[in-house]
């Protein structure tokens, strides 16, 4: 139980730099837990090519909808690691 601060933190921490995206559409006010969940714009990939580009990277997006995405932290996952993975979940949505 010690844990979860931690994650919840993690989960800030990817919101935070994914919301800074011009094709994402996130409010962080709904980002008060370990779950990240984000839109992605009219204009903009689907939420299935987001998360199959993230996959081929090492990081597993799920999909909710055609334009929804979901993110979740948890212990086997390291304050390091959800840097990284915010960084190639920004790439993959910029599409370079």
């Amino acid at each position: 139980m010690t844990r979860l601060p931690e994650d919840h933190a993690n989960a800030r921490l990817i919101a935070e730099r994914i919301a800074g995206v011009k094709n994402v559409r996130l409010d962080l006010a709904t980002v008060q837990s370990n779950i990240v969940i984000f839109h992605m714009k009219d204009g903009a990939p689907d939420a299935a090519a987001i998360a199959a580009r993230a996959r081929a990277e090492g990081v597993l997006l799920s999909v909710f909808a055609a334009r929804t995405l979901r993110a979740v932290t948890h212990l086997d996952v390291t304050r390091e690691q959800c840097i990284r993975a915010a960084d190639i979940i920004v790439r993959v949505i910029d599409g370079q």
